[in-house]
């Protein structure tokens, strides 16, 4: 067996995969918007039922938004980082269960997207029963033929519960719009026309 991943996973070890802009966006904005109605209503109209709790439920979700939802996360030889807005969530793989998809939001979710139930969303990592979300978006092939690689290598029969993303679905990091970030990262399959 190797030396167990010790030392930290370098870029080519490891495969980026990114949150959308959108997600980013509307879980932090969404729960501003519902403390900032509840404290509206606490400060015109005092402390009511329903502005102290939409300004409750507003709070909780902004933590939640903070301090769980992934910015981008790395799966590499000693396991897998979420990066998210205020902590840097590292998971080995002694606590990682499996990788997989969520449970299906539903056939309209399926039906909609064109992926089919399985295939309509991004993928999680279980630690336990407890599912933590890994991107909000559904990954390129190369991405997961990439993950699923890894995951062969670093960690040999650990479970990936998702099937392969329909080809031609774009990759993560096409989110990202800083130029010159593509170090470590799957690119996009480039076939030869000729």
């Amino acid at each position: 067996m190797s030396d167990g991943g010790a030392g930290t996973s370098s870029a080519a070890n490891a495969v980026v995969l990114h949150t959308s802009w959108r997600g980013r966006v509307l879980f932090v904005t969404a729960p501003f918007l519902l403390a900032g109605l509840g404290l509206y209503g606490i400060v015109a109209g005092g402390f009511q039922v329903f502005n102290t709790l939409l300004f409750i439920i507003g709070c909780l979700l902004l933590a939640a938004a903070l301090f769980d939802f992934p910015l981008y996360t790395t799966i590499g030889t000693d396991g897998v980082v979420r990066r998210c807005l205020v902590r840097t969530d590292r998971l080995g793989w002694d606590q990682v269960t499996a990788i997989a998809r969520p449970a299906s939001r539903g056939a309209l979710g399926g039906l909609k997207n064109g992926l089919g139930i399985s295939n309509s969303t991004g993928l999680v990592v279980e630690i336990g029963k407890r599912p933590a979300m890994l991107v909000d978006r559904i990954e390129s092939p190369a991405e997961f033929d990439a993950v699923k690689n890894g995951l062969d290598q670093w960690i040999p029969g650990m479970i990936l519960r998702a099937s392969r993303p329909a080809d031609g679905t774009a990759p993560t990091w096409l989110y990202k719009r800083r130029l010159g970030d593509g170090e470590g990262l799957v690119d996009a399959i480039q076939e030869d026309v000729g």
